[in-house]
């Protein structure tokens, strides 16, 4: 799918099913959108009956009509295009997806409303949620100039290590949240889609979170609002006058850890001075970048907000790895 096709169908579907969904208005690339439909009732039913009778043949007969569909994509050369996106959004709702998108209010960039996608069931590691996709198209640097306005609809660019190119990566994936400790992972392909594998036990009404960069949210992310930053007091949530009185050396923050209490120690005891210890090499994924060399570059990684043209500059994850 060419980016501007994709850029103009997910618009639409996501206006249809998830902002319908939702009761608000989720991020566009066009800045300048605007519904075709005059009121979001109308096509609740259309979501209410397909998740009574799974139907998607029903729920795109019901979709498919001038009155939600704009002239210049109700065409039958974009019909399959846009059946098959709606489809990846309204297929949330079937009932083996095993998760669901909810609003969320925790992230400033979103002025504090936003979505966030959830489980509905048990996901286990090594899982992939089939359902859960993401859809990508590559970008000329003409499609950048065309498309993309900084801090607008930046939202979800990713450089191609591979390909050395910017893509669009749009779908329902695009709803899913950044964590630095996340519980999921991207996975690329060559099909023009991505999907999502589980890299630890999730449970039903758990967040779905991956892991965007480590400099998507600034440098070290440090304006990072995710729920892990919060809890270990890391990114935005970072106090100086806290970290001050932090040691030296102090424990890995594991996910045990986090939420287990320590016995202070016995004052009165005397402790031998203790040596400082040997350092090790901690072990570091490498950031990709465009300057390496292909063969040693295997993923994406996600652009931080807002977008620039310097890719040069830009440090990204390799997709195909997962944080620590």
């Amino acid at each position: 799918m060419k980016p501007k096709d994709l850029c103009d169908i997910d618009d639409l579907a996501t206006s249809l099913i998830v902002d319908v969904f939702l009761g608000f208005n989720t991020h566009k690339m066009n800045i300048h959108f605007k519904e075709t439909y005059k009121c979001r009732k109308d096509l609740k039913p259309i979501i209410d009956n397909f998740i009574k009778n799974q139907s998607i043949k029903s729920a795109f007969h019901a979709i498919w009509n001038r009155k939600y569909i704009p002239d210049h994509l109700f065409k039958e050369s974009y019909k399959k295009l846009i059946r098959d996106h709606i489809e990846r959004y309204i297929g949330m709702f079937y009932l083996d997806s095993g998760f669901t998108i909810e609003s969320c209010s925790r992230y400033s960039l979103e002025n504090k409303i936003g979505a966030k996608v959830t489980a509905t069931n048990y996901w286990y590691k090594n899982e992939t949620i089939k359902r859960l996709v993401g859809c990508v198209a590559e970008l000329t640097e003409k499609e950048e100039d065309e498309i993309l306005h900084i801090g607008k609809n930046d939202f979800s660019v990713m450089y191609s290590c591979r390909k050395k190119c910017a893509q669009l990566w749009l779908g329902p994936a695009a709803y899913i949240n950044h964590d630095c400790r996340a519980n999921c992972m991207f996975i690329s392909n060559d099909k023009g889609t991505a999907w999502v594998k589980v890299l630890k036990d999730i449970k039903p009404g758990e967040e779905i979170v991956c892991f965007y960069s480590a400099n998507f949210f600034g440098e070290n992310n440090i304006n990072c609002e995710c729920c892990s930053c919060e809890k270990l007091c890391k990114g935005a949530f970072k106090s100086n006058e806290k970290q001050s009185n932090l040691g030296r050396y102090n424990f890995r923050q594991t996910d045990g850890r986090i939420n287990q209490s320590y016995r202070s120690p016995d004052r009165n005891k005397q402790v031998k001075e203790a040596k400082t210890p040997k350092k090790e090499k901690d072990l570091v994924l490498e950031p990709v970048t465009p300057n390496k060399n292909p063969e040693m570059d295997n993923g994406e990684a996600l652009l931080g907000s807002p977008y620039t043209k310097m890719v040069q500059k830009t440090k990204g994850l390799d997709l195909d790895k997962a944080p620590k």
